[in-house]
């Protein structure tokens, strides 16, 4: 790989940005649900958190909704990463064996003339 000071062309696909603000969103729902419903827990049961200031309570959910939203983005952005890995390799795979096979049809052509030629010149 080269290094990083001659990579050119560094911008990411104009999808994988709708990709990373989907899982971003998808993230986001499922930790706030999931701290929204531990903030009503919390709230009845624990008189420490109940003591809590109301900003601090906001920046707990916040904090919870923007790790699940990073997690989740990176998951998606990197699922799409190896998805085009996966599609890469085995396009070279195939492009491998139709040039493997291209080889062994030429040899193939090549034998049969040089049979021929035989054939044409042990007659005469």
């Amino acid at each position: 790989m080269p290094p990083p000071s001659t990579v050119k062309n560094i911008a990411p696909p104009e999808h994988l940005t709708s990709l990373a603000v989907a899982g971003f969103a998808s993230g986001a729902l499922r930790f706030g649900t999931i701290s929204l419903a531990t903030h009503f827990l919390l709230n009845r049961r624990v008189p420490v958190y109940q003591n809590l200031t109301v900003q601090f309570k906001v920046f707990l959910q916040m904090s919870a909704m923007i790790l699940g939203g990073c997690i989740f983005a990176e998951r998606r952005v990197t699922d799409y990463n190896e998805s085009v890995r996966r599609r890469n390799r085995a396009l070279q795979r195939s492009q491998r064996a139709w040039s493997e096979e291209r080889e062994i049809r030429e040899m193939a052509e090549q034998r049969a003339q040089m049979e021929t030629l035989k054939g044409e010149g042990g007659d005469s």
